[in-house]
Formats: C-alpha cells, structure tokens, sequence
C-alpha cells in the first residue's frame, strides 16, 4: 500500500475515534469496517458544516463569513459528542448468539440481558443521536427542496397579509365609525332638512367607503377562522386544500379592492365642498378621515417591507415535510448516516468473532478472552493482564485487544492511585504519632520522676496505641477496580446452629464447593 493511501487509511480510522495503534494490527476485513465507520463520521461533519452554513446564511444575509465559522464550530462540537456517543456503544465482545451455543445457564441468559443492545441506556443514546440528524436534515431540506414549495409559500403570505392588515388596522376603522357617526350627528343638530339632504348626497361615497371597511373587516375574521380550521389539519385532502386556495384567493381580492378604495378615498374627501357654518366640522371630519387613512397605508407598507423580507423559514420547512416526499427521504437518509457507524461497530464485532475462531491460540489466550467476557477468576485475570506483553498476541479481534488495553490501563492507574492514598494516610498517621508524642512526652517526664512505675505503664500503652501503621484499603469487591462482584460475606444466624456453622466454617466449604 503506498504511503497516501496509508495515511488516508490512518485519518480514516482516527476519525472513527478508534485507537489507531490496535487497527493497524488487524487485517484488512476489519480495517475496512474501521475506515468506513470514519468515512461517514466524515460525512456527518461535513453535513453538519453544510446545515450550518445554511442555516446560517438563511437568517443572516451578506453573512457568509460568519456562517463558515459557525458551520465549521458546529461541525466539529456534533461530531465530538457524536464520537463520545459512538465510543460508548461498543458491542459485547462476543455475540448473544455464540454465548448461547457454549453455555446455557441461568448466569449467561443474566448476562446476554445485561448486553442486550436495546437497553434504556442505548435508546437514550440513539434517541440522542436521532434528534441531533433530525435537527440538522431540516437546513438541508430548506436549502435543496425550498423552491418546490413557493406556491405554497405565497399563500401563505398572502394568508398572513391578511390577517395582520385586519389585526393592525381594525381599530382605526372603528375610529372612522366613530368619526362618521359623530358626523351625521353634528349633521342631524346644525343643519335644516334640505341641507341634511344635500349634504348626504354629497358624503354617500364616504358612507359607502366607512360601511365596505367594518363590511371587510367582519368578512375577512370569518373567513380567517375558517382558514384556521382548515390549517389545524396536518394532511389536507384535495377538497380542503381547494376550499383553502379558494378562501385565500378571496381574501386577497377584497384585500387589494380595500387598498385600491384607500388610495381614492382622500380624493373623495378633497372632491366634497362644504360651504356655510358646517365647514369647519367637516374640516375637522376630513382631517381625521385622512390622518386614518394614512396610518392605514404606512401600517400596510410596513407590514408588506416586513413580509416580503422574511423568508417564513420555519413555516417553509413545515410545509416540506407535509407536501413533499423528498424532505422526509433526506430526514432519513441523514438519519441512516448517524446509525451506520453503529452497525459497522457490530458487524466488526463479528468478523472479530470469527476471525478469532480461525486463529490458532495458545488455550491461555482462549481463556483470557474468555475471562474478559465472562470473569470467573479475577485474580488469575489481574495477574495474567500485568504480566501479558500485549505485543506478542497475534490477532485481528480488535475489540479483544482493546479491552487487554483498556483493563490493564485501569488497573495500573487504580494500583497508582492505591499506593498514593495509602502513602498519604501513612504519612498523616506517623505525623500523628509524632505530634501526639511530642506533647506526652514532657507530662511523661514529670511522671517519671514522681513515679516510675506508672510511667514504664502509661509509655508502654502509649506505644501500642501509637504504632505506625500502614493504611491499606479494604476492597469490598472481588474485582476492583471493575466493581461487578460483591466480596461474599458469611451470615451468622443467632442460633447454636449459626455458631457451630461460624466455628467449622460449614458456609465457606459449602461455597467453595459450588464454585
């Protein structure tokens, strides 16, 4: 192999967040299994960076820079918790199925539900890793099929349009209500009947204008909540989705005939002459009439500035997963890149398992891998693991090799941290020792002057109670640093039997003989 395919191998398997030093060693069935669980850690990374980015540049235009930086950061922090997760499943050295064909006791069928793959914690953990590629599938389901749904898109902002115009402007038509009712009534108070008359024919257009404003504002909430009825529906049939179109289509029609009789209302009003003592009422109608108007059209325009810059992202997005089969197609293909890793793991797992069969042992390494999937004697296990040179085992079961690593790692480190603690107490004890005596010893010297016997009594007490000792810790499992077995204690009964049991030691040889 030349040298750029071996460091793409070797990349590849860092990648995996294996350990680079034990592949190199196998053969080529399980380095490959290795390398592509490192290749789609690879592409996780890079749909990541990609979702990101889009992500990224869909909600901060002229913000490319930014968004390489946020997508590479994003990256990277998925893909180390993703490689945590990953390291975490690692599957039982030896399959269900192989266990069953060697053994077939109550304590295997116990450790085959221990090793069950679809154990809480593992669905916590692919549940986990789930949401993480559903979260990320989205922007890319935006990025690539977001154009398929503009028709839908403008529906719904013409829906949005619609409501928010009816929202933002109801309480200035109640205030042209208001102002036109508080015109007929100065009209009903200062004016004769032929004058009522005239000027009544004159102010129909703005009557008719006042009446088709509330008409449109009563009309489009109707239609809104049945709009609203239909929407709370996940999946539309095609009479619904027709009816919706419909209401939509009619509701931007009465809303574009509103902002066309806006915009020649304030002719209207300029058209109307009043002359005589009323003048200065409908001066002040007038005004009010137009400084409405004009709030209705700045609400308007601000309102359109405001949804013709959003690009309804979320709602895009929706809309994919519902009309179109190809976001969820992405959403899962996305998904399926996440677990391969797993099933490579396992399937490696396999090989390993047969690779291993193939190979010809000595019976002491038959019997140290099988010590490491099922421990029987752990003090043959600690020995054999110390003394073992991991180098002289020729073999390509990967998993094997790193759980000798792994444990002899622990098991170094767990004796370091022991003599280091022990070492500390001892010390802290014989400084006790030394200080204790320190103070005894001018008492002590009074003492022997004054009476020697008592003195030679209390110094001889004095040294067996200060004796330094060395500080050794009690180990209440069999398997330290491991912790998966108990030490067994003997249960005495309070009863002559329990004594004579205690006495003869009758539970130990009763257990000694089961094992």
């Amino acid at each position: 192999m030349n040298k750029a395919l071996s460091d793409i191998r070797l990349f590849l398997f860092t990648c995996s967040g294996e350990d680079n030093y034990i592949l190199k060693r196998c053969n080529w069935g399980i380095q490959k299994r290795f390398a592509l669980i490192g290749f789609f850690v690879l592409l996780i990374f890079a749909g990541c960076f990609l979702s990101a980015t889009l992500f990224f540049v869909s909600l901060f235009q002229d913000a490319s820079f930014i968004s390489l930086f946020v997508g590479v950061f994003w990256g990277a922090m998925v893909i180390n918790m993703y490689l945590l997760l990953l390291h975490t499943i690692s599957p039982p050295i030896i399959s269900a199925v192989s266990r069953k064909k060697k053994k077939n006791n109550k304590e295997v069928e116990n450790i085959e539900k221990q090793n069950r793959f679809l154990s809480f914690s593992m669905f916590l953990r692919i549940g986990f890793m789930m949401l993480l590629a559903i979260i990320i599938a989205q922007p890319l389901n935006y990025g690539f099929l977001g154009e398929s749904v503009d028709t839908e898109i403008e529906l719904h902002k013409t829906h949005e349009r619609v409501k928010l115009y009816a929202i933002t402007n109801k309480h200035l038509i109640q205030s042209e209500l208001e102002n036109q009712k508080e015109l007929n009534q100065k009209i009903l108070n200062k004016l004769n009947p032929n004058d009522i008359l005239q000027i009544k024919v004159q102010l129909h257009l703005i009557n008719n204008k006042i009446t088709r404003d509330s008409l449109f504002i009563i009309d489009a909430s109707k239609k809104l909540v049945k709009l609203d009825k239909i929407e709370n529906h996940i999946f539309l049939s095609d009479s619904e989705k027709l009816e919706k179109e419909n209401i939509i289509s009619h509701l931007n029609k009465e809303l574009n005939i509103e902002l066309a009789s806006d915009y020649y209302f304030i002719n209207d009003l300029n058209s109307i002459v009043v002359s005589g003592y009323f003048k200065s009422d409908y001066d002040n109608f007038k005004s009010s009439m137009s400084s409405l108007i004009n709030q209705k059209k700045e609400n308007y325009n601000k309102l359109n500035d405001l949804l013709d810059k959003s690009n309804f992202y979320i709602k895009t997005i929706q809309i994919l997963l519902v009309e179109n089969p190809m976001s969820w197609f992405m959403t899962i293909l996305v998904c399926l890149v996440f677990l391969f890793p797993i099933y490579f793991k396992y399937k490696a797992r396999d090989i390993s398992t047969e690779i291993f069969q193939l190979e010809n042992h000595k019976p002491e390494i038959v019997k140290l891998r099988n010590e490491l999937i099922h421990t029987t004697d752990f003090n043959w296990l600690e020995s054999k693991i110390m003394l073992i040179n991991v180098n002289q085992i020729k073999t390509s079961d990967y998993y094997f090799m790193r759980m000798i690593i792994e444990h002899k790692t622990i098991i170094l480190e767990y004796k370091q941290t022991k003599h280091q603690f022990s070492k500390i107490l001892t010390d802290n004890v014989k400084r006790y020792n030394k200080t204790i005596r320190t103070r005894l010893n001018p008492l002590l010297h009074k003492l022997s002057t004054v009476n020697p016997k008592r003195y030679n009594e209390y110094l001889e007490l004095i040294d067996n109670e200060l004796k330094d000792e060395v500080i050794v810790k009690y180990e209440h499992w069999l398997d330290m640093p491991f912790r998966t077995k108990k030490a067994q204690t003997v249960k005495i009964k309070n009863t002559e039997v329990g004594l004579l049991d205690f006495v003869y030691n009758r539970d130990k040889k009763e257990l000694t003989e089961e094992n």
